[in-house]
């Protein structure tokens, strides 16, 4: 059951009617936007009455003020990675994340800057790198916190050993008050503090009652807040006692005044919503490195921890053997995992920041000094240049997605992982703490901030089953008295929310307590703002995402794709975590439709829990058919990207293609679709009919009647056909004369290479001959790519079917399978072993790789003549490519040319993706996703060529701009020897 009853039908509408007139905020009240904000990166599950996404602060004013009116609770939401249950609740959800996002001027002198609250953290701290400053807090959610996130947190992260929390880089606070009212909180001299008492409503009240609550419990105060750095959870009473907060060393301080922006800090939407904020920055390092130290065990790991912390670090930070093995599964952190020496259970991690480079190895040689001969120490590695991008933070920062990517019902699970003690208690709290998991018959992972005795240990529970529910309840109770005893705090970074509120009243005392009650009445008397947090006692054992309550009821009995690797099809849907890594928007590739809407229902984590609502029966739907997901999934570009780039591995490309073969069991194909699927057919009449057909699909006429017929955009122009296609040149080519004696290839002819732009195949001909192979066309029908991009797998498993039996003997015999489109060649290597068709499958998988691959490798291919060519050349990977294997082969294949300069982009997806950018409907998010990167670099480097592996990728650049993209066999084969080419 919710926590708290939702409000009759007839005040929901009329609440819904009032906001869409009262303010240009978009107003979402349909079940598949609630269900879409009814989770976070927690463990629970609480549907909102409606969500309201503000374009202005006037929007956010004007919907407080109506859900006071209406007694409708409120609670404001930044990147929802909340790992507690904070923003969530029976409210409405104000999202702040995607219009809300400006970053105001910088003042140098006073090192501060003014940000509204959906402004990411990595972009903040991109703005101010020119400037020499960044802001101290660094949460492992860089690249999608936002900052009113961080601050309705307290926030920390990496760095509070020297930069301390959120709360001690905020200057002051523009905020909307329970009532609707606006004000800006900030310090106050005791004039000023008077002055404000004496005013009449809301703003008056809460500065007369802290200030006197203050001054009643100050002994209290100072008796029962724990003298430890990483406290957040309560309210932050103790910043109104002059001297009392713990402060880090170079946290930027200010002389103490009397500031209700430090209570608002920390208090998780319970008080006020943060509209706009004045953040203190610190000046950036000159120079930062990293020691990595590798520990048999993590007592002997904890041990290290005093003498290492008098090096005087930035941050020392632990990752365990559970998140390294993880890691080591996973395609992308797997590259990750050189830092680690040995087989450690636990490393530890020592960043410093230092003015020179001298004085950067001096406190590393300390270090390791100090460490030298240490107990269980395994190894050490140590980088002394761009040690911010050093692998080891790679995967620390993925370190919660990493655990909950664990296959199977029991997960890592958040709800006692927050604790914090001071560090010369941490060693025995961990054995104690450990011990205590053991005796419920469970182990737990163990990593986070060493260095402020803030470690995140989760026990390993099946909260499916209401027995392991129990024992989360007990393991609960019984960690919170484990703190009490040690002085420590229950919520070290992560906040109350509902995991850990229940427990504030047996921390603070009565009194403490008591007056965190005064102050969450002073500023919410209707108790609107959140609630059933901070200051309430939740059982953190109910409104769970995945309870006992939960069955996937409607999950297909058979799927066209084998989803055993994840332990069936609902469980790789419930692979997601919450924790958001789909939002990022400023590298890498997932999630390109999210990047450019910035809509929750277009991201990895929107699509999953729309798939798991509706197998739950939470969402209408007929089947797996429901309007809401086919909404979701339609801008899903099947990049592939979250394959690799999600730490849970949720492949929403997978899962996207097996939701439409299993909607397409009962209902009619499109016909765009069925098209679509015979592209390798069309392909070939386009080619016999050339050059009417390319006349054909240039008329107007055409392009209107595919838009009314198929569904495919009449801006867009359909690719132009060869006549003379590849495998028509490739019967009548002499070979080179080297051709053979290295031995043989398959090359992959597919059918745009083929019929498209068959100069890639001749290309590529070219170069394996000149490399010394006999070259062999595949020769298949279609790899099956489109069918599978459509969910027509039964159509795509035959024809693999019959391509494996075809090249089965070529890959036992070692001979490679080549191929120049990353999405047809990887077809073979990745869906292929998804078809359940035995160990041939594989076979022919792990034989077939993309030609750069074959031609960087200096084993099969160690010479091959090319002549010098001093040019640059801007290489754009296809998304697939990327998300499987990389484009370092590409970039190592083109530096094979003499005097080339090769700059890899990090662009992204092009935005074509095959047929979706051809498709009526998508044609704008395809235009936005060229123009995010790809096409401005393009723009600004007009002397240097474009290099893109991808046939979709090189359709857009020139379809949207003219400009001509290479294939990277093109411009290598293009530097072969005149002398020796057939």
């Amino acid at each position: 059951m919710p926590s708290t009853a939702p409000p009759p039908p007839r005040v929901v509408n009329r609440l819904r009617d009032r906001l869409i007139d009262a303010t240009r905020a978009e107003v979402r009240f349909d079940s598949g936007s609630r269900g879409l904000y009814a989770t976070d990166a927690s463990l629970y599950q609480i549907m909102p009455v409606g969500v309201v996404v503000p374009r202005t602060v006037d929007d956010v004013a004007a919907t407080v003020r109506i859900a006071a009116e209406e007694g409708v609770p409120v609670v404001p939401r930044g990147g929802a990675t909340s790992l507690s249950g904070q923003t969530i609740g029976t409210a409405i959800i104000l999202d702040t994340s995607k219009y809300l996002t400006r970053i105001g001027t910088v003042d140098r002198d006073r090192m501060t800057v003014s940000v509204q609250p959906g402004v990411v953290l990595d972009r903040l701290n991109a703005e101010l790198k020119p400037l020499g400053l960044m802001f101290g807090p660094d949460v492992s959610t860089t690249d999608r916190a936002t900052l009113g996130g961080m601050i309705g947190n307290n926030s920390a992260g990496a760095r509070s050993l020297r930069f301390g929390k959120t709360v001690d880089s905020i200057r002051s606070l523009d905020v909307v008050l329970s009532d609707g009212t606006r004000t800006t909180l900030g310090p106050c001299s005791p004039e000023q503090l008077a002055e404000r008492c004496r005013l009449d409503g809301i703003v008056g009240r809460i500065h007369r009652d802290v200030r006197d609550v203050v001054k009643d419990h100050q002994a209290a105060i100072a008796r029962h807040f724990p003298p430890i750095l990483r406290r957040v959870s309560g309210y932050n009473l103790d910043e109104f006692v002059p001297g009392l907060p713990i402060r880090a060393p170079e946290a930027p301080d200010d002389p103490w005044a009397f500031n209700l922006a430090k209570l608002v800090v920390g208090s998780e939407g319970t008080l006020a919503v943060v509209t706009g904020a004045e953040l203190k920055l610190v000046p950036a390092p000159k120079h930062q490195g990293l020691v990595v130290l590798s520990f048999a065990t993590i007592p002997h790991a904890l041990d290290r921890l005093l003498p290492m912390l008098e090096t005087e670090p930035v941050a020392i930070e632990m990752v365990d053997r559970a998140i390294l093995d993880l890691a080591g599964r996973n395609p992308e952190y797997a590259k990750s995992l050189s830092f680690a020496s040995g087989r450690p259970e636990a490393v530890l991690a020592a960043q410093y920041y230092a003015d020179t480079p001298d004085e950067l190895a001096a406190k590393a040689h300390d270090l390791l000094r100090r460490v030298d001969g240490a107990p269980g120490l395994l190894g050490h590695r140590t980088t002394l240049a761009d040690a911010a991008k050093d692998d080891f933070w790679k995967v620390r920062k993925a370190g919660l997605s990493l655990l909950m990517g664990m296959v199977g019902d029991a997960k890592p699970v958040a709800f006692v992982e927050d604790t914090a003690v001071s560090v010369e208690k941490l060693p025995e709290f961990y054995r104690r703490f450990h011990d205590l998991v053991a005796r419920h018959g469970t182990v737990a992972s163990c990593y986070g901030h060493a260095d402020v005795g803030c470690l995140h240990i989760r026990p390993i529970l099946n909260v499916k089953d209401p027995s392991e529910v129990e024992k989360l309840r007990s393991i609960a109770a019984e960690v919170s008295d484990l703190v009490l005893e040690f002085g420590g705090a229950m919520s070290g970074e992560h906040g109350d929310g509902l995991a850990r509120s229940r427990w504030n009243r047996k921390l603070f005392g009565e009194e403490i307590y008591g007056a965190f009650r005064t102050v969450k009445d002073a500023f919410d008397p209707k108790n609107l703002m959140n609630p059933g947090k901070v200051v309430a006692e939740p059982d953190p054992g109910t409104d769970l995402r995945l309870g006992p309550s939960y069955h996937a009821d409607r999950e297909p009995l058979a799927t066209g794709f084998d989803f055993s690797g994840q332990g069936g099809f609902a469980r790789a849907v419930e692979m997601c975590s919450g924790v958001g890594a789909c939002r990022k928007t400023g590298t890498g590739t997932m999630c390109p439709s999210y990047m450019v809407t910035r809509d929750e229902d277009h991201s990895t984590r929107g699509r999953a829990n729309l798939l798991r609502l509706v197998m739950a029966g939470t969402l209408p739907a007929e089947g797996l058919a429901s309007v809401d997901l086919d909404r979701a999934l339609d801008l899903c570009l099947q990049c592939k990207a979250c394959k690799t780039e999600c730490p849970s591995n949720v492949d929403m490309s997978k899962l996207k293609a097996e939701y439409l073969h299993q909607k397409y069991r009962s209902r009619a194909v499109p016909i765009g679709s069925l098209l679509v699927s015979q592209i390798h057919r069309l392909n070939a009449m386009g080619s016999a009919t050339a050059p009417f057909s390319n006349w054909m699909r240039e008329r107007s006429s055409v392009r209107w009647l595919l838009e009314k017929v198929a569904g495919f955009d009449r801006r867009r122009v359909a690719p132009s056909f060869e006549r003379d296609h590849l495998r028509r040149w490739f019967r009548r080519h002499q070979p080179d004369p080297r051709a053979g004696s290295r031995g043989r290839v398959i090359l992959l002819d597919d059918c745009f290479t083929t019929y498209n732009q068959p100069s890639i195949g001749r290309a590529a001909v070219r170069v394996l001959e000149a490399s010394g192979y006999a070259v062999e066309l595949a020769g298949l029908v279609c790899c099956g790519r489109p069918a599978i991009s459509k969910g027509l797998l039964g159509l795509a498993r035959g024809w693999a079917e019959q391509n494996v039996a075809k090249l089965i003997g070529a890959a036992r015999q070692g001979v490679p399978i080549v191929g120049c489109e990353p999405s047809c060649l990887l077809t073979l290597a990745d869906e292929y072993r998804d078809f359940r068709l035995g160990p041939d499958a594989h076979t022919v998988a792990d034989a077939s790789m993309m030609i750069d691959r074959f031609l960087a490798d200096p084993d099969r291919v160690p010479d091959l003549p090319l002549r010098p060519r001093a040019s640059r050349v801007l290489l754009h990977g296809h998304c697939q490519q990327k998300a499987l294997v990389g484009t370092a082969d590409t970039v190592a294949a083109l530096r094979r040319i003499p005097d080339l300069e090769v700059k890899p982009l990090d662009s992204g997806c092009c935005g074509m993706a095959g047929s979706f950018g051809y498709e009526r409907g998508h044609y704008d998010v395809s235009v936005a996703l060229a123009e995010r990167v790809l096409l401005p670099a393009a723009r600004d480097d007009p002397d240097a060529l474009l290099a893109a592996p991808g046939f979709s990728c090189r359709s857009q650049v020139h379809g949207l701009a003219g400009i001509d993209a290479f294939h990277p066999i093109e411009l290598i084969a293009d530097q072969l020897d005149r002398g020796q080419r057939p």
